[in-house]
Formats: C-alpha cells, sequence, structure tokens
C-alpha cells in the first residue's frame, strides 16, 4: 500500500466523491444499475468501484481523473433534478 499523502488523499477524496454520488443517488431513488448506467460504466467496472467503497482496492479503469470527472458531472445533474423534485 503506498505512503504517499498524496496518495492517500486522492483515496479519500475519491471515496467522499463517490459516496457523495450514491446519496443524490438515493434522494432521487436512483436504483444501483441506473447509477451504473449514469456514470457509463460496465457491470464490472462497477462492481470493482463499489468494491473500492468497501474499502477496497482503487480500480484502475476508469483512471481516477476521469472517474472523478464522471462522478462531478453525473452528481451535479442528479443534483438539479432532486432540486426540481423538492421545488
Amino acid at each position: 500500500m503506498p505512503c504517499n499523502p498524496a496518495w492517500w488523499a486522492t483515496n479519500d477524496l475519491t471515496r467522499a466523491q463517490l459516496e457523495m454520488f450514491h446519496a443524490l443517488g438515493e434522494q432521487i431513488a436512483l436504483t444501483p444499475d441506473d447509477r451504473r448506467r449514469a456514470l457509463n460504466l460496465d457491470d464490472r467496472t462497477w462492481a470493482a468501484w463499489q468494491a473500492f467503497l468497501a474499502d477496497g482496492p482503487l480500480p484502475v479503469e476508469p483512471p481516477v481523473p476521469d472517474m472523478l470527472r464522471r462522478l462531478s458531472e453525473t452528481a451535479f445533474n442528479l443534483a438539479v433534478v432532486a432540486e426540481c423534485r423538492t421545488a
């Protein structure tokens, strides 16, 4: 396991973003499969990212910068939908 503080920060940030994405998905009642499709991930890749969230190893695909971009874009869209539903 890497001892680099930057690696730990990236790891923590990625987990936090994935947790936020799931919280938004729950707020608007997206199924896990809908969340997977929203991030444009196949079943195997989705499972690897779910394992990561449960303290598993960091998946190789998609690379962390790409996954963070996917999470931020999709989370923004989900936040807009959630806001519209509560308004």
